[in-house]
């Protein structure tokens, strides 16, 4: 689509002087789209025909963001070294400065449109084979780039409103300059700023858990995982994390702990145990911390880590390695919660020594053993139950667990639980039933989507489908929304998000920078900057709603229209296999996506009115 002019493209100044007196300007334009909405190249022709507003018109609370995204069309020509710049915000009331406007390029990334892919089946890691595509993707930069002749480009506009702006309406514009162009293009934008104030992320009354994978991140950068080089790329990375509502954050205590699915480097472990497990010649069992106390300290510093989720005391296949000092090497031992002699031998050892060196850290009360869709969990509950800490409390308990409604008995002992989009809608009106009473037991309960959920967070899902997953889970009364993950990348994330055993992007949320970049900044995708701007709607329909009854009856009524109870509310297609493993691929039809698109456009409307409301009452009381 476009090429990035600061690493790729040399320009010719004597053949731009040249080239420009050929150009038909008239032909190139800029014009705002939908930002729910994905366009590929193909639809050119479709932003010609949908769209050619020069203006628009946004909203946000104080201390909240505004989003929207527009599109370069260069008609039959090359343009060069295309630049976009914001102006200042300005209102009789004051000024928004534009370095609260972010404006940035979004990078095409090629993926795999097939079916969802199973890692169970396809334990060689072979990559699928069959159609690919490209997608608008990656929240990318700001560098000057080049649009080749009927393409187009998009550009992300991001306004950081300041908490103590005063409310009111402000206006600006955005200029489109390139090399071969000799007149500037122009767009306007309206920001309403309402007055009411957003909350700050750690104090979300609706948050997110985006599993992390900072052993990734080091083979990616090819950094030595935990050196300072290493967390000094983490604290940025981390940071975002904590703009989106996150805080929980993921530690593994036992190699593999998901069974490899994710990409490892050039190592024969994947994902390695930040704890490093070791029998002595003596045969007592020694754990090296070292890791893990880097991975918190870091995300401790930042503001983050209040809940530290470590995985797993039943790993996906029931293995243990360590190294024996007499035999010189890595042993591995199958432990199973069916076998409790065993598995009890085995654990116990490290939940004592692990929980001595909580409270030596005083991390006791932020850590939680973590289970992911385990079955047979009671064994290890229990062991978990009968080891306590110094003020005599045993750990907490974390686990995505779908069978709520028939194994009522391990869902209870679960101080944090996230259950699946298909098990929810299989069992709607229980699941409101146990949010709230898990609400009142100070439990939290959260929604989580994964493969074969429709709709979904996909590359290829379009953008309003993150912010409706979002929007769903907040009309079920949730605590917050869970997904896997946050930056799994696989081997060249910025050329193509294929996995062997998943959707295109189901692993990560984030993509990095390019490994020569001296900024080494982690990047939004669409599908993320959307489920933020849902989390922060979220946010405040959940705040409004502790206003009166006034209000709370119309964010009520507002949830209720939120459709989703069912999978075919938006209308999909199944996708069959096309290689010998995996399982069908479930996509919205285009029926169901601009279904999808209206009925979001009014919810998101709907949240403008009843803010106005809330910000009216709020400020005559």
């Amino acid at each position: 689509m476009f090429e990035n002019v600061k690493n790729n493209t040399k320009i010719d100044s004597n053949a731009n002087d040249a080239y420009q007196n050929n150009v038909n300007f008239e032909q190139v334009d800029a014009v705002f789209v939908d930002s729910f909405e994905q366009y590929q190249q193909k639809d050119y022709c479709k932003i010609l025909k949908e769209h050619n507003k020069k203006d628009i018109r946004l909203w946000a609370w104080k201390n909240d963001k505004a989003n929207a995204e527009f599109a370069i069309l260069c008609g039959d020509n090359d343009i060069e070294s295309v630049s976009v710049i914001a102006s200042d915000l300005k209102s009789e009331f004051g000024v928004i400065g534009s370095q609260n406007v972010k404006l940035s390029f979004i990078k095409d990334v090629k993926a795999y449109t097939g079916h969802a892919g199973w890692y169970a089946n396809n334990p060689s890691n072979i990559m699928p084979k069959g159609e690919r595509e490209y997608f608008p993707e990656v929240i990318y930069s700001d560098y000057p780039i080049s649009i080749k002749k009927n393409k187009f480009a998009l550009v992300w506009l991001e306004i950081n409103v300041p908490k103590d702006i005063m409310a009111g309406i402000y206006r600006g514009n955005i200029t489109i300059t390139a090399k071969n162009m000799s007149k500037a293009l122009e767009l306007s934008y309206e920001l309403e700023v309402i007055n009411a104030t957003m909350l700050d992320s750690q104090n979300y009354l609706f948050d997110v858990e985006y599993w992390s994978h900072p052993y990734n991140v080091a083979y990616y950068y090819d950094v030595e995982p935990f050196s300072d080089e290493h967390i000094s790329i983490l604290k940025q990375h981390m940071r975002l994390y904590k703009s989106l509502g996150g805080h929980s954050i993921i530690a593994s205590v036992v190699e593999e702990a998901w069974g490899g699915q994710t990409y490892g480097g050039n190592n024969k472990i994947h994902y390695p145990s930040m704890i490093k497990w070791s029998k002595s010649r003596d045969g007592k069992w020694q754990f090296d911390y070292t890791d893990f106390d880097k991975w918190v300290q870091l995300n401790k510093d930042i503001g983050i880590a209040d809940t530290i989720i470590c995985y797993s005391m039943m790993p996906w296949n029931n293995i243990i390695r360590y190294y024996d000092e007499i035999k010189k090497k890595v042993i591995k031992v199958k432990v199973n919660t069916a076998r409790t002699n065993k598995y009890n031998e085995v654990w116990t050892p490290f939940l004592t020594d692990f929980i001595k060196h909580l409270d030596e850290k005083e991390w006791f009360d932020s850590t939680y053993i973590g289970f992911d869709e385990r079955h047979n969990m009671g064994t290890a509950l229990d062991l978990i139950a009968s080891i306590k800490n110094k003020a005599g409390k045993s750990l907490k308990i974390s686990a995505s667990f779908n069978n709520f409604k028939h194994n009522a008995a391990i869902f209870n002992r679960l101080d944090y639980a996230s259950v699946g989009l298909e098990q929810i809608r299989n069992n709607l009106e229980d699941f409101k039933a146990q949010v709230e009473l898990r609400r009142n037991h100070n439990q939290k309960t959260t929604m989580y989507t994964a493969t074969e959920h429709v709709p979904n967070s996909f590359t290829k899902s379009i953008p309003v489908e993150s912010y409706w997953s979002i929007m769903f889970a907040g009309s079920l009364n949730t605590t917050g929304f869970l997904r896997w993950a946050y930056d799994a990348w696989v081997k060249n994330p910025l050329e193509e998000s294929t996995h062997w055993s998943f959707p295109a992007g189901d692993c990560f949320l984030v993509y990095p920078a390019l490994k020569e970049d001296s900024n080494r900044e982690s990047k939004f995708t669409l599908r993320l900057a959307k489920l933020d701007e849902g989390v922060r709607d979220v946010n405040k329909l959940y705040l409004m709603r502790n206003a009166g009854m006034q209000i709370e009856k119309q964010v009520n009524e507002l949830f209720a229209e939120i459709k989703g109870a069912k999978e075919d509310s938006y209308e999909f297609y199944t996708m069959s296999k096309t290689n010998f493993w995996g399982r069908k691929a479930k996509w919205l039809t285009e029926k169901g996506k601009k279904e999808m698109l209206d009925d979001m456009n009014k919810i998101k409307e709907k949240i403008y009115e009843i803010s106005k409301e809330y910000s009216k009452i709020n400020n005559e009381n």
